[in-house]
């Protein structure tokens, strides 16, 4: 991933230099007193001075006067004001950033190379007007102020904390990949009929999963991306509506086993599928800090969704009957293969339910991980 260009990299001429001093050079090639310029023009000696020396900003209206009064278009001079003031404010505001380097460092910048957002760990006003250029803030306190509002939404604490900054990383890029992502209107009828499609392929190969379920939840509006976690976040998946038409949902690979990675992704659809279209809903569990308003019933209904998608209430009896003696394992791939599904997500699930032991019964589940590319890899 190439690292995002700081602003000033768009426009960076070697010298920006104020329209005061190509008056002035004008001025003298055609051998023009700043007073005789002010009779021309109908302005103040003063002002001109003013203008030559860039303490004056030079309007439209005035460059129309020295387009009469010189020659030069007024259209180069309200150019090369333009270039000025954009100039000075940029400097202007390189002198305020560089008195927030201490935000940089609340980012693991080594982790911002490897994901390719800074080109270097150096703590610089460069580095941190690209990080800033990434999340698409104008500095620290919006980007601050930006997240107390998601994590409103969230229905978490405000106070943020360290792994929140590795948090909020991760959700960018995920937001970013999802919105580059080609999607069909969202359709809820059309994403409730994509389900056993996408439970199917809980026992296919994870290169297939790669491709395929992006594919087919991009035909209902969802836009579904695979970002690694990085270190020190504890967040497994997020959903959240980019359009009122598209809703992106992204997972992660934090416990690396194909159990949890399905149960998220059913989970994310859930939230897609019951609950409103103006929050954002993040999983990283084990929070002491997570809050739910009483009465929200929004992630336990998630999680049912999710199971019940993964061992539909058909196979309900027949589960029952497994939980009560889980092993020898081969019962567990036979009911795995009766309810077509992976043995371990049944696993996962038995666990869950503490009818297994969370240290038996892991060589069934399979290991996977996500590239930084977006790939997923299986052991």
């Amino acid at each position: 991933m190439t690292p995002p260009a700081t602003p000033h990299q768009l426009y960076s001429p070697d010298d920006v230099l104020p329209p005061g001093d190509t008056l002035k050079e004008q001025l003298e090639a055609l051998g023009i007193p700043q007073a005789d310029l002010a009779r021309r023009t109908g302005l103040s000696t003063k002002h001109i001075n003013q203008i030559v020396q860039g303490s004056a900003v030079l309007t439209p209206e005035t460059a129309l006067l020295l387009e009469r009064a010189v020659g030069i278009p007024a259209s180069l001079w309200n150019q090369m004001e333009a270039a000025w003031r954009t100039h000075v404010s940029r400097t202007e505001s390189r002198e305020a950033l560089s008195n927030h380097l201490d935000w940089l460092k609340r980012f693991s910048l080594g982790e911002l190379v490897k994901r390719g957002i800074l080109p270097t760990k150096e703590c610089t006003v460069d580095n941190l007007e690209r990080l800033l250029a990434f999340f698409g803030v104008a500095d620290p306190e919006v980007a601050e102020s930006v997240w107390r509002s998601y994590r409103t939404a969230f229905r978490r604490s405000t106070v943020l904390k360290p792994d929140d900054y590795a948090t909020a990383v991760w959700m960018r890029q995920a937001e970013l990949k999802a919105r580059a992502l080609d999607c069909a209107p969202y359709d809820r009828t059309a994403l409730l009929e994509l389900l056993p499609r996408l439970r199917a392929l809980t026992i296919q190969e994870p290169a297939l999963w790669l491709t395929e379920v992006p594919r087919l939840c991009a035909q209902a509006g969802v836009a579904v991306v695979f970002v690694p976690a990085p270190p020190n976040s504890r967040v497994s998946g997020v959903t959240r509506w980019l359009t009122p038409e598209k809703v992106g949902v992204a997972l992660s690979d934090r416990f690396k086993k194909d159990d949890h990675f399905w149960f998220t992704l059913f989970h994310e659809l859930g939230h897609v599928l019951l609950h409103g279209k103006r929050l954002t809903f993040i999983d990283d569990t084990h929070r002491a800090d997570d809050t739910t308003p009483e009465g929200d019933r929004s992630e336990a209904e998630a999680d049912a969704f999710a199971a019940d998608t993964l061992i539909p209430p058909e196979h309900a009896a027949a589960y029952r009957r497994l939980a009560q003696r889980p092993t020898p394992f081969t019962k567990i791939e036979s009911f795995a293969r009766l309810a077509s599904v992976s043995p371990g997500i049944v696993v996962g699930r038995l666990q869950h339910d503490r009818a297994l032991d969370w240290t038996h019964g892991n060589k069934l589940k399979r290991t996977i991980e996500i590239t930084l590319s977006g790939d997923l890899k299986a052991g």
